[in-house]
C-alpha cells in the first residue's frame, strides 16, 4: 500500500515557509527514525504510516510557528551556544525530514520529479539555517571583540587611574635613590679626606710594630745571654762545690792523721823513749 503525503506535510515541507518555521523546528528526541535500507524499502507500507505520523504534528507546528524572538537588549547576554544547538537541531531536522520525503517519493509515479522536488526543499532550508549560522557567528565575534574592547578598556582607565600614584611612587623612590647617591658620595668624600691621616696612623702602627718586634728581639737575645749566664754560674757554683768538699776531706783527713799522731805520741813507752 502506497500512503501519499497528506497536505499539511506537503505545506510544511514547500519552499515558502518562513524562515521562523525552520528555526524553530523541534528536535528528534521525540520523532522516530525511518530506516532507509533495503529491508525498510520492502517494509514500505508501516514506514510511512509512521513517518506520516511523526510529520503530522510537527508540519502544523512549523505552519503555526511564531516569529523568531526579538534580539536581546543592548548590555544583555546573547547564548550563542544554545543558539548553535538550536541551529544544528533544525538542520537535523531538515535532513530526516528530506529523508523521509524522499522515502515517500519512491511509492509515486515522477520519482525524480519527487526527490529533486524534496532536495530544492531541503536546499531552501538549509541555506536559511546557514544564513542564520553565520549570523550568530558574526555576532559571537562581535561580542567577543568588544568584549576584549571592554577589558582593554578598563585596563586602560584603571593604569591612567593609578597613573599619579606611580608617578609619586617612582618620584619617591627617584628620591631615596638620590639622597643614597648623595650619602655615599659624602661618605666617599669624607674617606678620602681621612686617607693621609690612615696613612700616617698605618705608618705610626708599623714603626711601633717594627720597635716591638725589635724590643721582643732584644728581650729573646738576652734572655737567652741570661740563660747562658745561669748555666755557666751553675757549673761554677757545682765546681766551687766539689772542690770545697774536696778541701773539707782533705782537711778531714790531715785532721784524723795528727790525731792519730798526737796519740802515738802521748802513748807510755816501756823503756822510756
Amino acid at each position: 500500500m502506497i500512503v501519499k503525503p497528506r497536505p499539511a506535510a506537503a505545506k510544511a515541507t514547500s519552499p515558502a515557509a518562513p524562515e521562523a518555521a525552520i528555526l524553530a523546528m523541534p528536535t528528534l528526541a521525540n520523532v522516530p527514525r525511518i530506516s532507509l535500507s533495503r529491508a525498510g524499502r520492502i517494509a514500505l507500507p508501516a514506514l510511512v504510516v509512521a513517518a506520516c505520523a511523526a510529520l503530522m504534528p510537527a508540519s502544523e507546528a512549523l505552519a503555526q510557528a511564531p516569529a523568531p524572538a526579538a534580539a536581546p537588549a543592548a548590555g544583555a547576554t546573547r547564548d550563542f551556544a544554545a543558539e548553535r544547538k538550536a541551529i544544528g537541531d533544525s538542520r537535523a531536522w531538515t535532513n530526516y525530514r528530506f529523508a523521509a520525503a524522499e522515502h515517500e517519493c519512491y511509492g509515486k509515479f515522477f520519482v525524480n520529479r519527487c526527490i529533486d522536488k524534496a532536495k530544492e526543499i531541503q536546499r531552501e532550508e538549509l541555506q536559511v539555517l546557514r544564513k542564520r549560522e553565520l549570523e550568530v557567528g558574526e555576532a559571537e565575534r562581535a561580542h567577543r571583540a568588544a568584549e576584549r574592547d571592554r577589558e582593554q578598556a578598563l585596563r586602560r582607565a584603571e593604569y591612567e587611574a593609578s597613573q599619579p600614584k606611580r608617578a609619586a611612587s617612582e618620584q619617591s623612590s627617584r628620591e631615596a635613590f638620590e639622597k643614597k647617591q648623595q650619602e655615599q658620595q659624602l661618605r666617599d668624600a669624607q674617606r678620602q679626606g681621612e686617607a693621609p691621616q690612615r696613612a700616617a696612623n698605618a705608618q705610626a702602627y708599623q714603626q711601633k710594630q717594627s720597635d716591638f718586634d725589635a724590643r721582643m728581639k732584644e728581650a729573646q737575645q738576652k734572655g737567652a745571654e741570661q740563660a747562658q749566664q745561669r748555666e755557666e754560674n751553675a757549673k761554677a757554683y757545682e765546681a766551687k762545690q766539689r772542690e770545697l768538699e774536696q778541701r773539707q776531706k782533705e782537711l778531714e783527713e790531715r785532721r784524723a792523721k795528727a790525731k792519730e799522731q798526737q796519740g802515738q805520741a802521748s802513748a807510755p813507752r816501756p823503756f822510756g823513749f
